[in-house]
């Protein structure tokens, strides 16, 4: 299947994973397995080994948008944007046959909102979110209908980089176009708010999501950032509140977010404000959660050699 200079170049194990999980995509048609993309070691991950990989691949494979989406994929996590984005412009061109559907704009939106971070440079970040932003109007003006993951990559991209107006501006352009907003959606919002200092609105985000009822309940990760921004402002009470009301909703709080709780009730002399029995079976849920966690751990461990 591979040309006679893909057979003769030695492919490691890592190497072979990959491939497996690119003609997948391709050939079986279906999609890039999570956990073992995430299993490929991170120095793998280079421009020189993903062209080793693609350019093994017969052209004949691509048959279908989702073989150049996977490329697209590949291209883009190795931060080679320029040739993602050439990729999806031939896509473009009339004739060609495989034109971009609505997941070639995600792949690329989410990639430019996930990465930009990495860059540790102001600029950079403006450019890579101000091309997310591009994407995401030229997607809408050729008529594709964005989802709820294009919409939360967009929107988790926005708030961490503080550009809040433009998020509640996707959020309200998301419910005006009848897509329902989830628990990613909320979040996003809840920790930019939490982080910001700007706890009201956090929390008003959060009984936002409770009122709609979009089909989730909020979490672990909806209410811990605003737990530990209640805590660092001193307001312990309010903290423990929502601690009981996490629980109250059959969630095991984190074990940092609950010694911080204990510590600040401690330091702020109200540690009664916790009864004994609450306590307990916090405890154990902790206990119970991170014994399961060592049961897994040694299988993660395993396919990531």
């Amino acid at each position: 299947m591979f040309s006679s200079r893909s057979l003769s170049s030695p492919f490691t194990q890592n190497q072979n994973l990959l491939i497996d999980q690119v003609m997948a995509a391709i050939f079986r048609n279906r999609p890039c397995e999570t956990n073992v993309v995430a299993s490929i070691p991170q120095p793998f991950w280079t421009v020189e080994a993903v062209s080793q990989v693609l350019r093994s691949i017969p052209r004949f494979l691509f048959q279908s948008p989702r073989s150049y989406n996977t490329l697209i994929f590949a291209l883009c996590r190795v931060g080679n944007f320029k040739k993602a984005k050439f990729l999806m412009e031939q896509m473009e061109l009339p004739g060609f046959r495989c034109p971009p559907d609505v997941f070639t704009y995600t792949i690329l939106i989410s990639s430019y909102c996930r990465y930009s971070m990495e860059t540790g440079c102001r600029k950079a970040i403006r450019r890579r979110i101000w091309e997310a932003n591009h994407l995401f109007r030229l997607m809408l003006f050729k008529g594709f209908v964005p989802d709820v993951v294009t919409y939360n990559c967009l929107i988790n991209g926005c708030c961490k980089t503080n550009r809040i107006e433009r998020a509640l501006e996707l959020l309200e352009d998301m419910v005006k176009r009848g897509i329902a907003p989830n628990r990613i959606t909320y979040n996003s919002f809840i920790r930019y708010y939490s982080a910001t200092n700007e706890i009201d609105k956090a929390i008003e985000m959060l009984r936002k999501m409770q009122e709609m009822n979009h089909g989730v309940l909020p979490c672990n990760s909806s209410y811990t950032p605003i737990i530990h921004a209640l805590c660092e402002t001193g307001m312990v009470v309010e903290a423990r509140d929502f601690l009981v009301e996490l629980a109250e909703q059959g969630s095991i709080p984190r074990e940092y977010t609950y010694k911080l709780v204990c510590d600040a009730l401690e330091s702020a002399g109200k540690i009664d404000l916790l009864d004994a029995e609450f306590c307990t079976r916090l405890e154990d849920g902790i206990k119970d959660r991170i014994k399961e966690v060592m049961k897994i751990k040694p299988l993660l461990q395993h396919y990531s050699v």
